[in-house]
């Protein structure tokens, strides 16, 4: 069980990065989950609300910047955003949560089930860090790797990229439920990305054939995800064949 031992609302990148230097600080940013390493019994909670790193805008002709604080029903509503991208995040939370969750909170949690990161995988998302020393940019499935995202870097803004066509596939015991697996793809000029949820400790993007290896649970085994996995991927690629 964590405590909350203390909790900040800096004003500033500058005060958000040295409260967060803290041993045991971790970030909040919608309000629904935590941000970081929390296997520490006690946590000094750093909220990021009062940074304003929201917001929705292109950057050229096929690349989409969404600030870190945008909320996920932000993202539901807006034409901007690609439509697997809106219909991703719509199944993310109930509403009542997307009203408070945030894209930089997802990036940063790294939730196995999210069909939203699945989608800004197929995507090409890129992942933006101020480090107090400047910008880091990272690839999401690089920083998904890498988790937790160390003390020193704030996650500011996520771009992608929206063009090409998309699709996406998923399996829940009911349609409310969250997707045992999910399946998403995307092609464009610059090649074709697949993506899955339910089968890593984060979701991942997948090769032709690779060999995966699932945790199962009580909503279905191992072999039941892989087989699942090659069901729904084939779907997906078929559909933006």
């Amino acid at each position: 069980m964590v405590t909350v031992s203390a909790y900040a609302r800096p004003s500033t990148m500058d005060e958000a990065l040295e409260l967060l230097a803290w041993s045991g600080a971790v970030a909040l940013a919608g309000g629904t989950r935590l941000g970081g390493d929390t296997s520490a019994r006690r946590v000094e909670v750093v909220d990021l609300q009062a940074l304003h790193l929201d917001g929705i805008r292109a950057e050229g002709e096929h690349v989409l910047r969404i600030g870190a604080m945008t909320r996920l029903q932000q993202l539901v509503d807006s034409d901007l955003v690609p439509e697997v991208v809106r219909e991703a995040a719509r199944r993310e939370r109930p509403s009542t949560l997307r009203a408070q969750g945030t894209v930089g909170g997802c990036v940063a949690t790294g939730d196995a089930e999210s069909e939203l990161l699945a989608a800004l995988l197929v995507h090409e998302a890129v992942v933006h860090l101020d480090t107090g020393q400047g910008t880091d940019a990272l690839p999401l499935e690089a920083l998904l790797a890498a988790l937790p995202v160390g003390p020193g870097r704030i996650v500011t803004a996520v771009t992608l990229r929206i063009d090409g066509t998309a699709a996406a596939a998923h399996t829940a015991r009911t349609p409310a439920d969250r997707a045992i697996v999910a399946a998403f793809a995307r092609e464009s000029e610059r090649g074709r990305r697949v993506a899955l949820t339910g089968v890593a400790a984060t979701p991942v993007l997948v090769q032709p054939g690779e060999e995966l290896h699932p945790v199962g649970d009580f909503r279905g085994s191992d072999e039941y995800r892989r087989a699942l996995a090659d069901v729904l991927t084939d779907r997906v690629v078929e559909a933006i064949s």
